[in-house]
């Protein structure tokens, strides 16, 4: 017998350092509150580093765009990022990215700062023709870029000459001890950063139609006369047991305010985010808060959103949601949309989903109140294009991938997970739609979850809405809608101070927290770093520090 090979010498294991997790963070010089997760024991050099996606375009400057992040030349497909659940956001691993850009990372026990030394600006060039609202900033070092409220910070050393230069394009520039601050821009502006050279392009610079210099309090002009109608805005704090929130809410009795309440969303199409202020706008909100759930990564919403008798965006989950139509009354409940297809051969087919971003394993049904195109939202799909009640043709994954239009008055039936479709070309087929619960009559809802009150009591049941056990029982920063004591209330909480107290109330205390205010029904919307007030065109208050994008929003809109 020939004698056996040796066996080839183990590969080297890989082993992961320890893991700390942490809720502050300090970056230039801001004092935040975000989760985070730092694996190894190497100071400065971590082996694997945990952010928020948030946290990365709001307060480091990365930008996405066709799937992809960017930061300083580097762009990376979102899809091959790792990724893990740090708390109630996404997290990316970004440790090695960060470090090589040259981002100094410190450890303080559960305080995690971030650095960069700041660049000086080289020079200033203009875009022209088509790009004449773009200004191109030429670095010597790559910088922070941060959005705080309504405020772009810039880690950026500029002479007196630059200011002058950025004052006169209307950027209204102010020095920070951490660099500069573009007042009233956080919103107004686009970033991208470039490197080899080090670039920040700045995108809708318009002089001539500068922020005015604002402090970032309730009142404004803008809402004055609304104050004197009866409005109420207010900032105040309250306690739930012994934990100190902090309350921001609007409302009151809005018919006689000559107000009503209006779902606040995209024109043409539910893919994408966008910042509070660039929905409420349009909408000529006077005051605003962020609405339903949405899928951070996809950018496509998760719940119900029906706006004058269109569903941008169907319930799901059997969650909870309010409903109302001109009347103006609010109705909360939990809403389950039942559809069914019927074929000429006698077939009956459940439908799982009304253009959603909501993807699992069966059958979905999408219109052109999603958008324009429709593209697959899972690995394998296929469709049937549905026009007035024939199927016209069917569409194999390869199809879906290049985008298929939406016409008017059609439908595009997606199968995934291998579901079967259940109709063939040149059938004759049906499409039902309702709900045993009545709420999806109205020609307003918006989706959220879960349902905190109805009718004075305390209804929370989030497992029954599909919500996780880690979701149920986190303390994070809220936004909820409600009615009762004095008419129709926006609210948003979070936490005073650090440790426990400072990460927000949990669902149970939100709950109780709108009983103590005197709320008959009251729904959670989303929260987290997506909780954001706008009043009178300004943010005036956000759940972790950043300005987040978000999908929806629900504002008070002149009658």
């Amino acid at each position: 017998m020939l004698p056996l090979p040796p066996l080839p010498e183990p590969l080297p294991e890989l082993r992961l350092g320890p893991s700390v997790n942490g809720e502050h963070l300090l970056i230039g010089g801001q004092k935040l509150r975000s989760s985070w997760s730092w694996q190894g024991s190497t100071p400065g050099r971590p082996q694997q580093l945990w952010l928020p996606l948030d946290l990365l375009e709001s307060q480091l400057g990365f930008r996405r765009s066709e799937g992809k992040l960017e930061w300083f030349g580097r762009r990376r497909p979102l899809a091959d990022i790792p990724q893990i659940t740090l708390g109630d956001e996404v997290g990316l691993e970004v440790a090695e990215w960060l470090w090589t850009t040259g981002v100094n990372l410190r450890r303080n026990g559960t305080v995690l700062e971030l650095t960069l030394p700041g660049a000086r600006l080289q020079k200033l060039r203009r875009g022209k023709g088509k790009t004449a609202d773009r200004l191109v900033l030429d670095l010597d070092a790559p910088l922070l870029v941060q959005r705080l409220g309504d405020d772009l910070h810039l880690g950026l050393h500029l002479n007196r000459a630059q200011r002058h230069t950025l004052a006169r394009l209307g950027l209204r520039p102010q020095l920070h001890r951490h660099g500069v601050v573009l007042q009233g821009q956080a919103t107004r502006l686009k970033t991208l950063s470039l490197a080899q050279p080090w670039r920040l392009v700045l995108d809708g610079v318009k002089p001539g139609t500068s922020a005015t210099a604002r402090p970032q309090t309730l009142h404004s002009p803008a809402i004055a006369a609304w104050l004197r109608r009866g409005l109420v805005l207010e900032r105040r704090r309250l306690k739930v047991g012994v934990k100190p929130l902090e309350l921001v809410r609007a409302g009151g009795d809005l018919p006689a305010i000559g107000l009503g309440l209006r779902p606040l969303t995209m024109a043409k199409s539910q893919t994408g985010l966008q910042f509070l202020p660039q929905l409420a706008q349009p909408a000529g909100a006077v005051v605003a808060v962020n609405g339903g759930f949405f899928n951070r990564i996809v950018q496509v919403p998760l719940g119900a959103l029906r706006l004058n008798n269109r569903w941008l965006s169907g319930p799901i989950l059997n969650r909870g949601v309010i409903a109302w139509s001109n009347s103006r009354k609010l109705h909360f409940g939990r809403l389950r949309l039942q559809q069914t297809l019927w074929s000429n051969s006698g077939g009956r087919h459940r439908i799982d989903q009304l253009n959603s971003g909501y993807v699992q394993r069966g059958l979905s049904r999408y219109t052109r109140d999603w958008g324009p195109v429709y593209r697959p939202l899972s690995g394998q799909e296929e469709a049937l294009l549905i026009r007035d009640g024939v199927v016209k043709n069917l569409l194999n994954n390869d199809l879906l991938k290049r985008g298929v239009v939406l016409p008017d008055k059609a439908d595009l039936l997606v199968a995934r997970g291998g579901a079967t479709l259940p109709a063939k070309p040149g059938d004759r087929v049906r499409i039902s739609s309702g709900s045993r619960s009545g709420l999806d009559q109205p020609q307003n809802v918006l989706g959220g979850g879960p349902l905190l009150l109805k009718n004075g009591r305390i209804v929370l049941n989030g497992r029954a809405e599909g919500f996780s056990p880690d979701f149920l029982a986190l303390a994070a920063p809220r936004t909820v809608v409600g009615q009762g004591r004095g008419g129709t209330w926006l609210l948003t909480l979070r936490g005073i101070g650090g440790s426990e107290s400072g990460a927000g109330p949990t669902l149970l205390e939100t709950a109780l927290a709108a009983k103590q205010l005197g709320l008959r029904d009251a729904l959670n919307l989303d929260g987290g770093s997506s909780t954001t007030v706008v009043a009178g065109g300004r943010t005036v208050m956000t759940g972790r520090g950043g300005t987040p994008r978000i999908h929806n929003g629900i504002g008070l809109v002149p009658l």
